[in-house]
């Protein structure tokens, strides 16, 4: 049996109404002196998340969307805004965002010598949640939140609490996709792969795409290309427009059109795709340690590698496809302009050999296109839409 693995980041959530005893006591916890950050967090404070929550030995002050210490003054303030949202009825949102401390140390968040913590990178963090959280449930001009993190020897977790001062819903229910956008914001603020995915593009970009072909490139195109895109033309239905990989109509060819994708890539970035596969397990393993292994987050990598590689192959089957395209049309052209059947053989064999080169600089070029999907945000936010 696979050992769990413990994820870097985990939320949780749950709401109160304001009749809630736990809505009176973050009103009276805003007002401690302790909350400054230097002393205990009042115990009250606790039972709004007493469910899973252990006493800190340290808290920060309270922060905002505007603030990252609040003031006596801005502590009025926001006391105030949550005992306007209690007398109005308010519903309060309760987030609890929980650190694996080994994964902030190994992100260079946390330094468990000397138990300092980059605090201005988890109110960011926060920060981007929370404007994902009121974007996505429309609360961005009726809600205002306060934070605090809180310091424990096994766990590094931030308190949120959400309320509108004028309250333009009774539901308290968060949507799914609302909660994984949130907790995605916290992951991809501070799992910053920027130089492994610039790794990554260096590899396709100076490696794939610019690299100079050999000279025999036409021995090849003729030895290997040649007997493919006959095959695969010659199968293609004769609606051009279902000319495009992922018609089901192609799905007969597709096989063969894979194919020439894969000789090529073998031919002349063998070693190049090794090493592409490398850092895409790389990304895998990031985002797995990142999220964990629970039935639901591991959506959000198990199929990241392959989806990239599956989106190469559908990229470059397209540019053969326009390939042959333009070829069709071409000999169409011939063949009405002209009757002489040794012109037109002999034209038809020089179209060939065009096409079969205009393949490789399109293949290519597809990589261009390729590399700027190379960025595992893009695909959190394809599970997110598509969850």
């Amino acid at each position: 049996m696979s050992e769990t693995i413990t994820p870097g980041v985990v939320l949780k959530t749950k709401f109160v109404t304001a009749n809630n005893k736990g809505f009176q006591d973050y009103i009276q916890y805003v007002d401690r002196e302790e909350a400054k950050g230097k002393g205990k967090a009042h115990r009250s404070m606790f039972s709004l998340y007493n469910h899973y929550m252990d006493d800190p030995d340290k808290t920060s002050a309270l922060f905002t969307q505007q603030s990252d210490h609040l003031s006596v003054e801005g502590k009025q303030g926001i006391k105030s805004l949550f005992e306007q949202a209690q007398t109005n009825n308010s519903i309060m949102w309760q987030d609890v965002i929980t650190f694996d401390n080994d994964w902030l140390k190994n992100r260079g968040v946390y330094d468990s010598k000397t138990h300092s913590l980059d605090e201005d990178a988890l109110k960011q963090v926060t920060r981007k949640s929370m404007q994902s959280m009121m974007k996505k449930e429309g609360l961005q001009e009726s809600a205002v939140w306060s934070a605090a993190i809180h310091y424990n020897t096994d766990n590094i977790h931030i308190h949120v609490a959400t309320v509108e001062p004028n309250p333009t819903r009774d539901r308290g229910k968060r949507k799914p996709k609302t909660l994984d956008a949130m907790k995605s914001e916290v992951v991809n603020g501070l799992l910053d792969r920027t130089q492994e995915r610039n790794q990554i593009n260096s590899l396709i970009r100076d490696h794939m795409v610019n690299e100079k072909k050999e000279n025999n490139s036409m021995k090849w195109s003729n030895r290997e290309m040649k007997p493919l895109f006959l095959d695969v033309y010659n199968h293609l239905p004769k609606d051009k427009r279902q000319w495009h990989y992922g018609y089901q109509t192609l799905n007969p060819v597709r096989p063969k059109i894979d194919e020439l994708t894969t000789r090529y890539l073998d031919k002349y970035h063998g070693k190049d795709m090794k090493q592409l596969h490398d850092r895409l397990d790389q990304e895998v393993t990031e985002l797995k340690q990142a999220y964990g292994d629970g039935p639901k987050d591991k959506k959000r990598y198990q199929h990241y590698k392959q989806n990239k590689l599956d989106d190469l192959y559908k990229r470059m089957g397209n540019a053969f496809l326009q390939e042959m395209k333009r070829y069709y049309h071409q000999q169409y052209s011939r063949q009405t302009t002209h009757t002489n059947a040794s012109y037109k053989s002999k034209h038809s064999g020089i179209q060939l050999q065009r096409s079969l080169r205009s393949i490789q600089r399109s293949m290519g070029q597809t990589y261009d296109q390729f590399i700027n999907d190379l960025d595992h945000q893009k695909l959190e936010r394809k599970i997110e839409r598509e969850g």
